[in-house]
């Protein structure tokens, strides 16, 4: 490792040590959601005290993706709809910081967040998870990136600029920075108390070898999709047997496609970025 590369690993490791709430309610929605004793009606009111998070779960709430034909109108009802690890997600997004414009994203970050969250939420039914944690877990799998962008934008970039998001970069992050972005993203969820199963689909978002449990083949499926949607000459012609590894056939593309195409807008609005 060279001595810059040192120094940007010591600086990523301080930064993820360090990471604060930069909006203490959406970090008080954090621990909430943590606590077992919390319920629907504590959990929105808690959300409540951030009227920005408020309209965020409520847009959500009323998006495609969650499929309510009539409007949802109030916190609590939203909450119940999208479920406690979606509320946790869009609150992390907030305490992370990275709506921050002193903190800017890689290009096409929120994009590629938003697109698989949707396709995430899209294939859930087919892996057992429920649609707001394979949602949650699509929405946060690209976290770290955003987090090692921050420490050093222009190394970063000269990495993942108009590059595929793949396990080959995360080679690269490690040398640069002494972690991957999916490795960067584990330590934050877990230091906030996600749950094992989501800190490992998120660690794990680019093996398909390690596909063992639902969560982790809902999220490589979601982000092959997401590729697909944004990049169709991209990730998934380059691994033409990734999709059909999770189990989704060739003829079922083009409709989970357009699905995602169509859900990922309107979750695009509803993301702090």
């Amino acid at each position: 490792m060279t001595d810059q590369a040192t120094t940007r690993a010591r600086d990523l490791d301080r930064a993820l040590s360090d990471i604060k709430g930069s909006r203490p309610a959406a970090l008080r929605v954090l621990q909430m959601a943590d606590d077992p004793s919390t319920d629907a009606r504590r959990l929105s009111d808690a959300v409540e005290l951030d009227p920005m998070l408020t309209a965020q779960l409520l847009k959500l709430a009323n998006s495609a993706a969650f499929g309510m034909s009539q409007r949802i109108s109030t916190t609590q009802h939203a909450v119940s709809l999208v479920g406690f690890d979606a509320v946790r997600s869009i609150a992390a997004l907030l305490a992370s910081g990275l709506r921050n414009s002193k903190t800017p994203t890689p290009d096409g970050f929120w994009e590629h967040s938003a697109a698989t969250a949707a396709a995430c939420a899209v294939v859930s039914s087919r892996y057992g998870v429920s649609r707001g944690e394979a949602f949650s877990i699509g929405l946060l799998h690209d976290i770290g990136a955003a987090l090692l962008h921050s420490v050093d934008p222009v190394a970063h970039e000269s990495i993942s600029g108009g590059q595929e998001d793949t396990a080959s970069q995360c080679g690269l992050e490690m040398l640069e920075f002494g972690m991957s972005h999916a490795e960067a993203a584990a330590r934050v969820l877990r230091d906030w108390s996600f749950p094992l199963t989501f800190v490992e689909a998120v660690e794990c978002h680019h093996d398909v070898t390690t596909a063992s449990s639902p969560q982790v083949q809902v999220v490589l499926a979601g982000d092959a999709l997401a590729h697909l949607v944004l990049q169709p000459s991209g990730l998934i012609h380059a691994d033409p047997g990734c999709l059909e590894l999770l189990g989704i056939s060739e003829d079922a593309l083009p409709a989970l496609v357009e699905l995602t195409a169509e859900y990922s807008a309107e979750v695009l609005a509803s993301l702090p970025g």
